[in-house]
Parts: C-alpha cells; structure tokens; sequence
C-alpha cells in the first residue's frame, strides 16, 4: 500500500486510490443521477411542447392531456431516482469511512514508537477525525451534484439545438467568458496558498491559546498589554494575509456569477430572440424553450463551480490521509521468540535522526540483572534517546542491542513490551478509573496486587482519599499533581513487574520525601517474583542515583565514565565536575 503513495505529488492519484473501494457504488450514483436529470428536465420540456399543442387544432390540445401526465411521471421518478442515487452515496460514504478509520487504526497501531515524537496528537486527531469528515461531502454530495450540473448542460443544450442552433449559441456565449474569469479565482485558490492559509490561521490558534493559558502569569507581572499585544499581532496578521488573497478575487468571481446570472441571460435571449423572430428566423413559440430552459442553466453551472471547490479543498485531505496511509511499519518476526533472561547490552550503538549528527555515537554499556544501572549527563547528551532505542522507538544506524541473549530487532514487540517496562517523564494517564490506570499493562490483576503496587509506589493512601477511591475517574472525580502521576504511572509499571524496568526521569516532579520513599521502594523490588528485574534509572538530579549499582556518565553522545559514585569523586571527571555545580559548598562528598 506505501507504494501507491510514493507519488510525484500528483493532486489526484492518493485520492484516486483511497476511493478505489466504492467506485463502483460512486458510479451506479452517478449514472442514477444522470437519468435523473434527464427526466427531471422532462417538465420543463413538456412545458414547451405543451404551448405548441396547446395552439393547433382539438386533435393536438387531446394530446396535450398525455404530455400533461407523461411530464408528471418523468418529474416523479427523477425526483424517486435523485433519492436512490443519494441513499448510494451515503452508504458509500458510511462504508468508506468506516473502512478507512479502521485502516488508519492498524497502520497507526503498528507505527514505530519514535513516529509519534514527530506526530502530535492533534495531527493524528485531524487525519482520523477531521480529514474523513471532510472527505464526507466530496462522496455524499459532490460527485452527484457534478453529474447532475453536467448532465443538466448537456441535455438542456441538445434540445434547445434542436429547436434552434443559433439561438442555442447565442445562450452559449457567457459561458466561456464566466469560466475564463472563474478560472482566475480557482487559480489563486491553489494548494499553495491554502497550506499558506492553514498556517495563518494555526498562528492565530496558537496565540489564542497562549494569550489564555499566560493570563495569569502577566496579570502577576503586570505585563496584560504585552500579552494584548501579541495576540493583537497574530489576528492582524492573519487579516492582512486574508485581505491580499480574498480581494483581488471579489472582482472576477463577481463577473463571472454575473454573467451567467438569469438576468444576464433573460436580457440576452429576449433581445436576440426579438430580432431573430423579426427577421423571421425564428417563431415566436420556439422562443419560449430558450426562456424557460435558458434561464435556469445559471444554476447547474453554479454546481459545477461549488464541486470544483469541493474537489479542490479535498487534496489536502486526501493528501494527509494519503501519509498517514503511509507511515512506516514495524516489522514483526516470530513470536515465539522469547528473551533468555533480563540481561541488557547496548553493543557499539550509533543513532541519528537526520542521517548526519550523530545523536549517540559508539555507545557500549552492559545493564546486570539484579542492578540499578544510572545514565547521567547533560541536556541533550543522549540519555533519553538511549533508553528510547531499548524500546526500539528507532532504528539503529549501526550496532546493536541485546535483551535475554537476542537482538531486541528480532523480538516481536508483545514480547519486547511484557519484558521491558517505562516510565516516562511525561505520564500519560487515561479517563478511566485509577483501578484500570494502574492495571493498564495487566487487566487480570486482582485489587490486592493493585494495592500492592500502589503502596510501593508511595500513591495508596492518596487514592484513599478519593471519592471513591481506586473506582474514581481520572479528570472527573479523580485530580493528581504531577508528582502524584507519576507515582501513579510508577505503581502501573511495577504491577506489570517486567524483568527489565526503565526510568527516564520518573521522579523528576515527585518531592523529597515521596521521592525518597520511591527510590525505597524501587530498591526493595530489583528482585521479581521469579527472576532478577534489570533496572535503568535516567536522572538529572545526581543525589537520586549516588546509591546505584553502575553510573554511565553520557557527553555528547558517547560514553565518557562509569563507575561507583565514589569511584567517579575519587576521579575528578566529567561526574565530579557535574556534582560539584549540583551541590556547591562545602560538604563531606564521600558520606553522600
């Protein structure tokens, strides 16, 4: 499927291949529509016939009788097919939109972890939501209106050529003036300057947002103005932007509505029609199809102006579906393969975003079982990203990493994600109960061993006094602070107790004691129930690992020391200088 998308950009071929399952209903709608054009305009005929009958002998005005009812018939069923042709699309659209969430729901659910770093869950929200819904009219209502507007043309203007070709001309002419001006507003409506007019209004959002949410903090500052300011800014900007692209095309949208407009073309059929029925060209009763049909030709091709719109405000839709169709899959193998215990080795590890820095370079460190190993260092040197690359967020440039024995690029990810547990630094808690927050990872999980795991994790006596305790709902009855979910979100890794447990930053928003109770806690559990648990802590605060087994101190992207707190005191490296701007003063290091 990834291959159909890799195209050149041309506007129509993602599109093409996204609707390729209700074709056929898009076309049985389509050919309904045209046959319902046709009899619907059998009214409109008959009226014209009806006069002529109408003006001859008895013998015509019987036959009038049998137009009459023949013209009712043909209107009924027109109007009974328009309805079927409607009911297709909309099933259609149903169908297509059930399809492709479901679609999109298994191409995202086997994305890389590293894809949603790059993807926020807005923009997954707008392909999944936003984007189907759009593409709803294009199915339901465009393609219909379209063949009804074209239809309409074609059938109107073959029969007043039959009455008479040059009066049929005469109507003709302000269409092709009315398109050359309307070309002019579709060419200025381009993708380009809707992606410029998307991004306008996104900065106008953004402002909005961040004008809300720092009220309180310029009220503080005394700043209201600044901030008014800068809000001000972003809508003025977005005006001016609308302003240059919208008002150059008042001028020829106007025009070409205008010439189409029934007035325009009353004006024109009865000033032609007059001088042609004087030079004898024309009776005065052929006259009347050109009134009657003439006029309302405005408003099909008004049809077709508004579905041109529609198809083109549908590329960037179908554009974005189009990739998220195409994200990258992970690759599966056999999942009876099992690591052999829980020993971690990252073997000569090389990793880059870009393909050109290197974010980890050469990285080689061995994580024991039954150990609390600590990866420390500044900002951006990689430790994250490292821990990251055990859970195969990314692909590795070279080297590899080891879990039980086997390359975790051959363990199948149910298998990787039972053994290996994390915590993030950004807790993710769900609007559920806090019973099944915690039981995330384990839904059989009794209450006792939930309990257990709450308690460990210094959380329980906070989810006792809840409403309703471990049954209230988080973002109803059920609020923590940032320290309290991400003890929270600790007491759920510990419940699914994995043989390999990764803390990036877990207790960075926990206080002093909560955070002394969980490196407690956190010590007592290095043994599961039947094996040794391997532990990797990523910290910033150095006080939090000095009782760790192994501390990896990572410098831009390489391994610089390890060692034993003291060990690396005692060496007056890159760890020693680290701790000294940590904890400046005098102190006793060698108690800490």
């Amino acid at each position: 499927m990834a291959s159909a998308f890799d195209s050149d950009g041309a506007a129509w071929r993602p599109g093409t291949h996204l609707l390729r399952p209700i074709r056929g209903w898009l076309g049985l709608a389509i050919i309904l529509q045209v046959i319902s054009s046709g009899l619907v305009l059998a009214p409109l005929i008959g009226l014209s016939e009806l006069t002529s009958a109408l003006s001859d002998d008895r013998a015509r005005q019987q036959e009038a009788w049998r137009l009459v009812v023949l013209s009712a018939v043909c209107l009924g069923s027109g109007l009974a097919l328009r309805g079927l042709a409607e009911l297709v699309t909309h099933l259609a659209d149903n169908a297509f939109a059930l399809d492709l969430r479901r679609r999109l729901a298994r191409r995202i659910a086997r994305a890389p972890l590293g894809w949603f770093d790059d993807n926020s869950s807005g923009q997954i929200k707008q392909g999944v939501q936003d984007d189907v819904t759009a593409i709803h009219h294009l199915i339901a209502h465009s393609y219909i209106n379209l063949a009804n507007a074209v239809a309409t043309t074609l059938f109107v203007y073959g029969y007043l050529a039959q009455v008479d070709w040059r009066m049929t001309l005469v109507t003709l002419l302000p269409l092709p003036v009315s398109l050359l001006f309307y070309g002019r507003v579709m060419a200025a409506t381009s993708s380009q300057k809707m992606a410029q007019y998307g991004a306008a209004l996104a900065q106008v959002n953004h402002s909005v947002i961040e004008f809300v949410q720092g009220i309180p903090l310029v009220k503080i500052f005394g700043q209201q103005g600044q901030a008014h300011r800068a809000y001000h800014t972003a809508v003025g900007d977005f005006l001016s932007f609308f302003l240059a692209w919208v008002c150059p095309l008042i001028r020829p949208e106007t025009l070409s509505s205008l010439m189409i407009a029934p007035i325009t073309l009353l004006f024109l059929v009865l000033t032609c029609g007059t001088l042609a029925v004087g030079q004898g060209w024309l009776q005065g009763t052929q006259l009347l199809p050109f009134a009657v049909l003439g006029l309302g030709i405005s408003i099909p091709i008004a049809a077709l102006s508004s579905g041109a719109q529609s198809l083109q405000l549908s590329r960037s839709a179908f554009a974005r579906l189009s990739g998220l169709l195409g994200i990258p899959q992970q690759q599966e193998l056999d999942a009876r393969l099992q690591p052999d215990g829980s020993a971690v080795s990252f073997e000569h590890v090389t990793f880059s975003f870009d393909g050109v820095r290197s974010i980890l370079n050469d990285v080689s460190l061995a994580l024991q079982p039954g150990t609390v190993t600590a990866l420390v260092g500044r900002s951006g040197s990689g430790k994250s990203t490292l821990a990251k690359l055990l859970l195969r967020f990314y692909t590795l440039e070279s080297g590899r990493i080891m879990l039980g024995g086997r390359d975790i690029a051959t363990i199948h990810s149910s298998n990787l994600y039972r053994h290996v547990g994390f915590v993030f630094q950004d807790v993710q808690l769900l609007r559920m109960s806090v019973r099944d927050n915690i039981a995330l990872g384990r839904l059989d999980a009794s209450d006792q061993e939930i309990e257990a795991a709450a308690t460990a994790a210094n959380i329980h006596h906070r989810i006792l006094q809840l409403p309703r305790s471990y049954q209230s709902v988080y973002g109803e009855d059920a609020q923590f602070s940032g320290g309290e979910a991400q003890r929270l979100s600790i007491a759920r890794a510990l419940l699914l107790n994995p043989p390999v447990l990764v803390l990036d930053e877990a207790t960075a928003q926990a206080d002093v004691e909560a955070e002394a109770a969980i490196q407690t806690a956190l010590s007592a559990l290095l043994v599961g129930r039947d094996r040794a648990r391997t532990v990797l802590v990523i910290a910033h605060s150095l006080k939090s690992v000095v009782n760790a087994d192994l501390i990896a101190v990572l410098d831009d992207g390489r391994i610089v020391e390890t060692g034993h707190h003291q060990a690396l005191l005692a060496r007056d490296g890159s760890y020693a200088h680290m701790w000294r701007a940590q904890n400046p003063g005098p102190q006793q290091e060698t108690d800490e």
